[in-house]
């Protein structure tokens, strides 16, 4: 039995310190993961707390033939998607913020670290105007580096319908901004 599986079965045995173990090894990523789909600090901490209070009254609903990673990963989707349903009205870009993020290596070109963060600033524009649905499947396969087959997993879809949602995704991202480009 792997150590993620002891940790599973010693939680449901009602042993708090494997709980923390097991949330000290995935809160950060879940994290980064909402702070992608977000784009807000405060929202992801609380879609956080939120994923791992689910996962730890729901824990004994886990299947063991599925990884643990998946499963943890749906849960975190479906509390974006219910963040994103509650809060669809306020949803715009603001978050220039995120931008300071982008590391440039010009410094001596001040006129190209401009525009390569006015392009980043478009381009997270148009992954946060995605449909939720696309904007999990980009994220969690080009930031998170998951396969189709767990994107599917995770949205409850088969993986190639996971792999059309990412290429929509892109498809629609590049049709934008080419839009936008034209347009300045």
């Amino acid at each position: 039995m792997d150590t993620e599986q002891l940790l599973i079965n010693n939680t449901l045995k009602g042993d708090m310190d494997s709980y923390s173990n097991l949330v000290l090894k995935y809160k950060d990523r879940i994290f980064a993961f909402l702070l992608k789909m977000t784009l807000s600090k405060e929202d992801a901490e609380e879609l956080l707390q939120e994923v791992f209070i689910s996962v730890y009254k729901n824990l004994y609903l886990y299947n063991s033939n599925w990884s643990f990673s998946t499963w943890i990963y749906k849960i975190a989707a479906n509390a974006f998607n219910n963040f994103y349903k509650k809060n669809k009205r306020n949803r715009n870009f603001d978050n220039i913020n995120a931008l300071d993020q982008l590391s440039c290596s010009f410094e001596d070109y001040p006129d190209i670290i401009y525009e390569k963060k006015e392009h980043y600033a478009k381009v997270v524009k148009l992954i946060n105007n995605l449909k939720p649905d696309q904007k999990i499947a980009l994220v969690l396969k080009h930031v998170k580096g998951f396969s189709y087959s767990e994107i599917g997993k995770i949205l409850n879809i088969s993986p190639q319908a996971a792999q059309m949602k990412v290429q929509r995704a892109k498809e629609s991202i590049c049709h934008q901004f080419k839009k936008m480009e034209r347009s300045s």
